[in-house]
């Protein structure tokens, strides 16, 4: 899906999303599988992007009937799949349980196989989805059985407003993050809150091989994702870089004062090129990280073959960890 041809390594035909600017740098002209994709830096903001990229409309097609089968596949979640969701959407519940209410509109963007939606309507919670794969968006419909449409951002009518949106692991395959941004601020209530999910730049955790690939249009570290916040009109609630992951997981809550902040981050091209050049193959391996996080990962997948072979149905792995959670809660919890 991503290529083109080869440009000098100071061009750029995307201009920054986040400040505008077309001063860049190459960080690689490879992607993860060794095809062809070139990746650039903004000097001015140090923002990532991919350039070039295909047409909208090539992307669309992309994320609506393949994305999820190149990435893993399959068109539908397997059961394991299932259990690695639910834990992480009680992990996401548990970053955003302190602005959450009873009685919000929840809309989750990217929803996926909607075990998300699921989980949080378990807890008691009104949301629904929006997920550009049909596959994905068609098992959450008709499997789990909740709220959750095939559509793109750029779909959603502002005039339905909720409380809170969240985006899991989103804004780096759009095109357009900022404006994405800007419509979620439209869409929200009165000081309503956006959550969102994304990979760091700064992740030493992988391997620089896998640094990039063509899902990934954008990749943000804590300042770019900060600073598109606060342009785009939100304040920042809370953002914290996950220990398990490196991911960055940030809440932002609605401004009643337009975004004044111009995108220019000076120093952070040079923070974030001094990280990943002292991010070497050699040293990486050289590290216990590997090893460790091969460790985790085929226990992990153990665990998940295990859970997958004791349920019957997605429903019956989701229900089961959402009631050991509830069944872990402290009196002084319950009461809160």
């Amino acid at each position: 899906m991503i290529g083109g041809t080869q440009q000098n390594d100071t061009t750029c035909s995307i201009p920054c999303n986040l400040c505008g600017s077309t001063d860049v740098e190459e960080l690689a002209l490879r992607d993860r599988n060794g095809n062809y994709l070139r990746t650039v830096i903004c000097k001015i903001c140090g923002s990532i992007w991919t350039d070039p990229r295909p047409k909208g409309e090539d992307i669309e097609k992309f994320y609506s009937k393949e994305y999820r089968l190149e990435y893993k596949g399959i068109h539908r979640p397997k059961p394991k799949h299932i259990y690695r969701e639910v834990i992480g959407a009680l992990r996401r519940f548990d970053f955003m349980k302190e602005v959450i209410r009873k009685n919000d509109l929840i809309l989750d963007i990217g929803s996926g196989s909607g075990v998300f939606v699921y989980t949080l309507r378990k807890l008691g919670y009104d949301a629904s989805g929006i997920e550009p794969d049909q596959g994905y968006a068609g098992y959450a419909a008709e499997v789990l059985q909740v709220p959750v449409k095939v559509a793109f951002v750029q779909d959603i009518d502002t005039s339905d407003s909720v409380n809170i949106v969240t985006m899991h692991h989103v804004l780096e395959h759009l095109e357009d993050p900022y404006g994405a941004v800007c419509k979620v601020h439209s869409l929200l209530k009165d000081k309503g809150f956006l959550i969102i999910d994304v990979p760091n730049a700064e992740n030493i955790r992988q391997d620089p091989h896998n640094r990039y690939h063509k899902a990934h249009l954008y990749t943000f570290n804590p300042e770019t994702i900060e600073c598109l916040g606060s342009k785009a009109g939100f304040n920042v609630h809370k953002i914290s870089v996950e220990p398990y992951n490196g991911n960055i997981s940030a809440i932002f809550q609605q401004s009643d004062v337009p975004g004044t902040v111009d995108g220019k981050l000076p120093g952070n091209y040079d923070k974030i090129t001094k990280i990943l050049d002292a991010h070497t193959t050699l040293r990486h391996f050289t590290t216990l990280t590997p090893y460790k996080k091969f460790l985790a990962n085929t226990i992990k997948a153990i665990q998940e073959q295990m859970i997958a072979r004791k349920f019957g149905s997605a429903k019956d792995i989701i229900d089961s960890i959402v009631r050991e959670k509830n069944n872990k809660l402290t009196p002084e919890s319950e009461a809160q």
